[in-house]
């Protein structure tokens, strides 16, 4: 063999042994390769892919009978698979109770729906019996023959302009509860047909048999809907432009009042009732089937706690100091019923790991797996924990698909016969994004920081399509893993891990300010802005990462209660790295004209400036599944001038269009110690610029609803 030829063969082998060590280590510090191995041979994707299958049976809308039986078959399952004190809590709601910020809504109960198509033909366009997405959440009862009237959008009187809709049906395409809103209420109609999109994506609208999921405003007295698919929709308004009449005839037999929402629990005890608990949470509602959302986060929190349960109770993992605590209930409002009744549980919460839509085949629904951060106003190691875990999984994934090596580390899933694939694990780290229960959990009157694991975008989500046969047994398996071993991480961390631990968090902290500079750079080079102000936002992007990072250091020797002196090193390291990085940001500054830095604001002198918030009100975010704690005490007018939900305040927050995100911030950041000024450059360093005096009008709305008091 020739030199070069030898060469290329220790080169070869080298690479082999390093990824090989990789792969045996890369889960390293949190676990050992022998507690990781335990984890994955246990870890199953057929036990929730059959477990599955039950859930997908049934229509989960909250406060309804068929949710009450999911949450049957969610607590049988836990007794089964082992775990303590395993109970169902029913809360009360009538559209007034409330459980912290939030205000309860109602219940719904169906005995049965249809819609016919008279004229020009008999033909069923939906029945509740068989496909129970067909009729709108909320609708009410109601006998009626009448014509179909297209009334385009809906959502506006203008949609209205001479046509007589008075006791006839509409077909619209517009928010549902806008057009029972402007149709029903105010002009008479009988009900409504909808093929009104929601969750759009790239490939929305392209199949056109998808029936989607619609919800009427409960509140409301009357009114009915069904849904139908685009393609339906577009055939009917054909024959009404035509000129030939349509007849429906619709029968509802519903009634929306009073009910309760149920929530599950159980746990796994740990040693040290003082050290508090880790939670998973999920969400057991939506419509049938609702495979990925979210019947798949369900069943795959069940599949860790299965998992973890069977291995500390059979001593061959150590039981962790933290209690492992397991909660299925309705989307967000089950969350608050569920921690309002139990402040002593809301106080030892320590850490969350919350699945929602964890199962889809990234190939049939177009998704990728999001381990996603924590928002800047809690920052926490535990995205590091899952993110570590995820790429653990990925890694070994992609090998094995390539190869075909290291099949055991690859978690794939065709044990028993059953049909998961052999793909990657396609998964990334993304900035916080809302829209699940993690949004009460990182709120900061809760602050219980969350690995909030999801699938996104979905092509099927809130549709009937959203089936069994989108879900991927191997993904169902790799989630559960993931989430077993990162939820066990948070509930066995002590102190003595400092030492091994702060170096890994303080170098992923180092990486992500290198990439922060790079916003950091594209700022101060933004042509929007005059060369200082683009400087100022620049610099306040830096500061602000530092001190994202600099916290999340901290919340681990917090966590672990261990010497805070231990993180002081890695913190003035991370000190000196953004030092250098705005030195070199300095040298952009100044090819735009812009020379000696002084940290000056440009929102400096302003009246509200220095002001200082502080909350006044209860528990939990602003805004929840069904309510909106702003439009509750303000009502929809006064809304409607908030600057900050209005894309016309600022060129720049335009472009961003994230109202909502900045929304929920600029709330968590008030703690009665940062100024609004000092809030503003929070937020606009985690979204982007925004002016001053977008933010101070969105704080004196919230002293309005009694939610903050500005000093």
């Amino acid at each position: 063999m020739n030199p070069i030829t030898t060469h290329r063969v220790q080169l070869l082998l080298a690479s082999w042994l390093v990824l090989h060590g990789c792969l045996l280590h890369a889960q390293q510090p949190f676990l050992s390769e022998a507690q990781w191995t335990l984890m994955r041979e246990e870890a199953s994707g057929l036990a929730p892919y059959e477990n599955l299958r039950s859930l997908t049976r049934l229509h989960r809308v909250p406060a309804t009978p068929e949710f009450d039986q999911a949450a049957e078959f969610m607590l049988m399952r836990a007794k089964e698979y082992g775990l303590q004190g395993a109970h169902a809590e029913q809360f009360p709601i009538d559209g007034k109770i409330h459980y912290g910020l939030m205000r309860s809504h109602l219940g719904w109960h169906v005995e049965a729906a249809r819609l016919w198509e008279l004229q020009p033909e008999r033909t069923l366009l939906g029945d509740w019996a068989t496909d129970p997405i067909r009729l709108a959440d909320y609708s009410h009862s109601a006998d009626v023959d009448a014509a179909l009237v297209d009334v385009g959008a809906g959502t506006s009187e203008a949609d209205y302009a001479d046509k007589d809709v008075r006791g006839k049906i509409v077909l619209a395409d517009g928010a549902l509860a806008t057009v029972q809103r402007i149709a029903v209420m105010e002009h008479g109609a009988a009900g409504i047909v909808s093929d009104m999109p929601n969750q759009t994506t790239a490939w929305s609208g392209l199949d056109t048999t998808i029936v989607r999921w619609g919800h009427l405003d409960a509140l409301l007295p009357s009114g009915f809907a069904f849904m139908v698919s685009k393609g339906t929709a577009t055939a009917l308004r054909a024959q009404l432009t035509r000129g030939r009449p349509v007849t429906l005839s619709a029968h509802v037999k519903a009634e929306v009042g009073p009910g309760h929402w149920t929530v599950v629990t159980a746990t796994i005890p740990g040693t040290d009732p003082q050290a508090g608990e880790v939670v998973y949470s999920c969400h057991l509602d939506h419509q049938r089937p609702g495979a990925n959302d979210n019947a798949s986060g369900c069943v795959t929190i069940l599949e860790s706690a299965r998992v973890l349960a069977r291995l500390i109770e059979s001593g061959k993992l150590p039981r962790p100091a933290r209690t492992l605590r397991f909660i299925w209930g309705p989307e967000v409002e089950g969350t608050m019923a569920f921690l309002s009744g139990h402040p002593d549980i809301r106080r030892s919460m320590r850490a969350d790991v919350h699945m929602d839509m964890v199962g889809g085949d990234p190939y049939k629904n177009k998704s990728i797996l999001h381990v996603t951060e924590t928002p800047w106003s809690l920052p926490s190691f535990v995205t590091d924990v899952g993110e570590l875990f995820a790429e653990t999984i990925r890694d070994s994934a992609a090998v094995y698909a390539e190869d075909g090596s290291h099949r055991e580390a690859a978690v794939v899933e065709d044990r028993n016969g059953a049909s998961g694939t052999r793909n990657e694990f396609l998964s990334d780290r993304t900035p916080y994004a809302e829209g699940s229960d993690h949004d009460d959990y990182d709120s900061s009157t809760i602050a219980v920081p969350s690995l909030y694991l999801r699938d996104w975008p979905d092509i099927y989500i809130h549709t009937d399509h959203d089936t069994l046969e989108q879900i991927d047994p191997t993904k169902l398996r790799r989630v559960a893993l993931l989430g077993a071993a990162s939820g066990y991480t948070y509930a066995a961390a002590d102190a003595e891990q400092a030492n091994a631990l702060l170096p890994f968090f303080a170098a992923r902290a180092q990486r992500r300010l290198a990439e922060g500079f790079e916003r950091a750079q594209g700022l101060v080079n933004d042509s929007r802005m005059q060369p200082r102000e683009a400087w100022y936002e620049a610099r306040n992007l830096m500061t602000q990462m530092l001190w994202r990072e600099q916290a999340e250091l901290r919340s681990f020797s917090t966590y672990v209660q261990s010497d805070p002196e231990k993180g002081v090193a890695f913190s003035k390291d991370l000190d000196a790295q953004v030092a250098m990085l705005n030195r070199w940001m300095d040298r952009a500054a100044a090819l735009r004209g812009a020379h000696d830095f002084q940290p000056l604001a440009p929102w400096r002198g302003e009246p509200d400036a220095s002001r200082i918030p502080v909350r006044t009100a209860e528990f939990g975010p602003l805004t929840f599944q069904n309510d909106d704690v702003l439009v509750d005490r303000l009502g929809s007018e006064r809304m409607g001038k908030i600057k900050l939900l209005d894309n016309e305040s600022n060129r720049l927050f335009r472009v961003q269009d994230r109202g909502a995100l900045y929304a929920y911030e600029i709330v968590n950041f008030v703690d009665g110690k940062r100024s609004v000024g000092e809030i503003r450059d929070a937020v606009a360093a985690e979204f982007g610029p925004i002016p001053l005096d977008v933010v101070a009008d969105y704080l004196k709305a919230c002293e309005e609803a009694k939610i903050v008091a500005l000093r």
